[in-house]
């Protein structure tokens, strides 16, 4: 666009908000794939939780039989250890994101 004398400013910028912008857009990018993943670990939760309830537990009661206790203690189980390789893997990817080596 042209100032009053003529000139082109397209590209000129003192403040340097080109930088800026183009800063704030990857803190966004960031900040949008830690909700994805974020999502993406709630949604397995949710999965995990139908999958144990609908293997574990055949009639809902007031109780949990000893049975029903143990199929939901050993499916958490897994689920916690599933959850922490995820998690590891999460880490990885954002530190060779971060280090530009992906």
């Amino acid at each position: 666009m042209a100032d009053l004398f003529g000139n082109n400013n397209d590209n000129f910028d003192l403040s340097g908000s080109g930088n800026l912008d183009k800063l704030k857009a990857e803190e966004i990018q960031k900040v949008i794939m830690v909700e994805q993943q974020k999502a993406q670990l709630n949604a397995q939760i949710q999965e995990i939780s139908e999958i144990c309830w609908e293997k574990c537990v055949d009639k809902p009661s007031s109780k949990l039989g000893g049975k029903t206790e143990v199929c939901l203690t050993n499916c958490v189980k897994r689920f916690f250890d599933t959850s922490v390789v995820i998690a590891h893997r999460f880490n990885q990817m954002l530190q060779k994101s971060s280090s530009g080596q992906l």
